[in-house]
């Protein structure tokens, strides 16, 4: 070994110890010379196709693969903050719902260094909350599944060995436990008027009555008020470690709402009406017929780069485009820069939550745009549904006529053909993502189910119209009257009253007090001919549906109508996909939207409606997406009818009938 003085001079010099070790050296010849494919961006495919093409399937497989990391799992406090990471699980699966509340299991074993402190050393009372990252090297709000755990289950298993179980739901469980206020500016018990209503896009309604709804449980002295008579809340834990004046801002509250522009909704027009009912119950129906989905995001400060509200992010990115325009346009490029950090400064202010927090985002996947791209499309909308939904679907049998590649679409969420809606430019399109019959698609299983044997006549009913009734009492009783009148009038018939006492006959009349009631007219049925011509001899007869008691209304014939759907025969379909192949879940394609699948030369489109992760210490990631839930769709009718009821209810509401001042 060759030593070195202090000035780095070798006491016994030779060649070899005067140069670099051959390897390192060679190494640093290379440095630089073969530069990674695509570091310099996409390669232009005219001048290096071969280039562009290995790109290409370099950062597919980067996709693909990232899809399929073990997901990050960490245990966060009652206030959201991140604790630890949970490692070493047992096995894991969560599942998030379109529409619903979502579920994840855990099973650590018991000797994990957190087991101590979510069993022992916290109350209770104390809520934890469970964070899992699908993909941990891009953690972001939009694919983060948040929970509250509910339960947490210490078992003793038969082969010895301990285990801890955690049951988490999803944070959209919080949908149904927020209630709408009919006033939610005065306390429960002053409420005037006495139902809440709201016509418009159904996002901006939404995100309206959930914003006032919010703003009644955080901002103090609303706060306050709206619980007078319930002095134990004046005081309000969760809010007591921050500045009392920060909970006027609503990017502070532990449970916000995305920023929806009431200009640019494009979203159904609808109405809501709702007393002190929870936000799942009242909206559940609506944001169905609509096509819309209420997704919960789970933020984190420090952690997630973009807002949640990507909506007032845009308004305040396209104000800074056109000021960029402006000083383009009069020679004072220099200042772009400026601008550009004005403009991140102001989204970090105004569009970001200031802490962590659950944010309620109201999207709409119905996959229907419009001719104008404003609020207006969503009134053309509702023109055009209603109107395909009350006419269309009655007097044409037909699907949507839509193909796409030559091949037939069947849209099973709206499957009237879309006549009016195409008239008004407002017609849903087909899918961007479709699994296909091939080797590429891993469809895990697909079900293509007909529901046959359908019933020939509807029955409903039970009790007369009211009008009815009335006309037939008026009548016998007005008859009775009359005979009243001659009986007493006529000798033949007794002879005159005695002076001073009751006319004879007197209270024939009264006799009856409606002993006929429900016997004219209080039973309606139809048959449907198209059944009876294909059904054959032994087709089921008669179905009766308990929807109404009342006969020849408005509300027996929407019954029948409902019957008739219900008992029709039609097609469910189910199909299930790992994701990845090809279609990438949350790059690809997101929970809520339209996807559709090829099955014996049909396209038919569903929306996702569950995304489910499974693993285990022997097995890896299994992420698998539902498409459709094979439930019998709603009637077309139906759902026109509770549109048109909605509205009639605001109508009603401000003309004071029975809702909302007596």
């Amino acid at each position: 070994m060759t030593s070195f003085d202090l000035y780095g001079i070798p006491e016994n010099p030779t060649v070899a110890s005067l140069l670099p070790p051959v390897a390192i050296n060679f190494a640093k010849l290379l440095d630089g010379t073969f530069a990674p494919n695509g570091s310099d961006g996409c390669p232009d495919p005219v001048t290096d196709p071969l280039s562009c093409f290995t790109y290409m399937v370099n950062k597919t497989n980067l996709i693909t693969k990232s899809a399929q990391q073990r997901p990050m799992m960490r245990l966060a406090d009652q206030d959201l903050n991140v604790i630890a990471e949970i490692v070493g699980e047992l096995s894991c699966d969560t599942e998030e719902l379109m529409s619903d509340t979502g579920q994840a299991r855990v099973v650590i074993s018991a000797d994990n260094h957190l087991v101590d402190y979510m069993v022992n050393q916290i109350q209770v009372y104390t809520d934890i909350h469970l964070l899992i990252d699908p993909t941990p090297t891009q953690r972001t709000w939009r694919t983060r599944w948040g929970g509250k755990v509910h339960q947490i289950n210490v078992k003793r298993n038969e082969d010895g060995t301990s285990t801890v179980e955690l049951i988490a739901l999803s944070m959209r469980e919080h949908a149904r436990k927020l209630l709408i206020a009919a006033n939610p500016i005065f306390a429960p018990e002053i409420q005037l008027p006495r139902i809440w209503v709201l016509p418009g896009p159904v996002r901006t309604i939404l995100f309206a009555t959930f914003m006032i709804n919010l703003a009644r449980l955080f901002i103090p002295g609303l706060s306050t008020i709206t619980n007078a008579f319930n002095p134990l809340s004046w005081i309000n834990p969760a809010l007591l470690d921050q500045n009392i004046f920060a909970d006027f801002d609503p990017l502070s509250w532990p449970i916000q709402v995305a920023f929806v522009n009431p200009l640019l909704d494009q979203s159904r027009w609808t109405a809501i009406g709702a007393t002190w009912t929870d936000w799942h119950s009242s909206t559940a129906d609506m944001l169905k017929d609509c096509g819309c989905v209420m997704r919960a995001y789970t933020y984190l400060k420090d952690e997630d780069t973009d807002s949640p509200h990507t909506e007032l992010a845009n308004i305040i990115t396209g104000v800074e485009g056109e000021a960029i325009d402006v000083l383009d346009a009069l020679g004072l490029s220099s200042a772009d820069d400026l601008v550009k950090a004005l403009g991140t400064a102001a989204i970090d202010v105004l569009a970001k939550p200031t802490r962590n927090c659950v944010v309620f985002s109201l999207e709409d996947m119905s996959g229907q745009a419009g001719p104008t791209g404003t609020a207006i499309d969503g009134l053309l909308n509702l023109i055009g549904v209603t109107f395909d939904d009350l006419f269309t679907s009655v007097l044409i049998n037909a699907d949507t006529g839509q193909t796409l590649d030559g091949e037939p679409v069947i849209d099973v969420i709206n499957p009237t053909a879309p006549i009016a809606e195409a008239l008004l430019g407002v017609a849903p399109q087909p899918p961007k993502v479709i699994w296909r019959e091939s080797s590429n698609d891993r469809v895990l299983s697909k079900q293509h189910s007909l529901y046959k044997a359908p019933p020939l006549t509807m029955m409903t009913g039970g009790r007369s119209p009211t009008l009815v009734n009335e006309a037939q009492t008026f009548g016998i009783q007005y008859g009775l009257s009359q005979i009243q009148t001659v009986v007493a009038a006529g000798p033949a018939f007794g002879g005159a009253a005695v002076e001073g006492g009751p006319p004879i006959g007197a209270g024939l009349s009264a006799l009856y007090q409606g002993q006929l009631d429900n016997t004219l007219l209080a039973w309606e049925r139809i048959t449907n001919p198209t059944r009876a011509v294909w059904t054959g001899d032994l087709a089921y007869q008669e179905h009766f549906e308990r929807g109404t008691q009342t006969a020849y209304t408005l509300a027996s014939i929407i019954a029948l109508r409902q019957a008739d759907f219900n008992t029709r025969a039609y097609y469910g379909f189910q199909a299930q996909v790992i994701s990845g192949f090809p279609w990438v879940l949350d790059v690809d394609v997101r929970l809520g939207e339209r996807a559709g699948w090829e099955f014996d030369g049909v396209i038919y489109v569903d929306q996702i409606t569950a995304i489910k992760r499974t693993w285990d210490r022997h097995n890896p990631v299994l992420c698998t997406l539902s498409v459709g839930d094979d439930r019998d769709k709603q009637d077309p009718v139906a759902r026109s009818m509770r549109a048109l009821n909605a509205f009639y209810g605001v109508f009603a509401a401000f003309l004071g009938e029975g809702t909302i001042f007596g």
